[in-house]
């Protein structure tokens, strides 16, 4: 598959899975995650959403709204951004990436469901990355990091 792509990676899980930029459905959020990679932390499941996942982005940042859906399959993964204060229960500016694993996602918050910026797609076989993000709904959160795919091959050719 040809575009630019990103590594999603469990750290302690040692389990990664790729997935290839959609710049030309969504131009401006690939180009600002890809000025904002690499980034890390936890990974929580999304309580709200179904058989989604999200990260919070270390340096948040604002992208307006491109190629938005509420309407999710496994593999897709999205960025969403909501200013603090406008929802109850959320003071502060919310940005993440949030990813999908199975068919019964729907991004939502408490007020039922909202629209992401689909940015990107998982290529590959996803069957390892999925099974650790359905096994968080027990285990809770997990360290996370998504890197460049160039930055990726980098890191795994380094010496331990």
């Amino acid at each position: 598959m040809e575009g630019r792509r990103i590594v999603l990676t469990f750290p302690d899980e040692d389990v990664s899975v790729e997935a290839v930029l959609l710049d030309d459905q969504a131009p401006r959020t690939c180009a600002a995650v890809w000025e904002h990679l690499p980034s890390s932390g936890f990974a929580r499941h999304g309580i709200y959403s179904g058989s989604e996942v999200y990260a919070l982005w270390e340096r948040p940042f604002v992208v307006q709204p491109e190629n938005q859906t509420s309407d999710v399959l496994p593999g897709d993964i999205a960025y969403y951004f909501q200013r603090g204060g406008l929802q109850y229960g959320f003071p502060d500016d919310l940005c993440e990436m949030c990813w999908f694993y199975d068919r019964d996602a729907t991004p939502s918050m408490p007020g039922g469901p909202v629209q992401v910026n689909l940015f990107a797609r998982v290529i590959g076989d996803p069957a390892l990355f999925f099974a650790v993000c359905r096994r968080m709904r027990l285990e809770g959160h997990k360290r996370f990091r998504v890197l460049r795919f160039t930055d990726a091959e980098s890191a795994a050719q380094e010496p331990s």
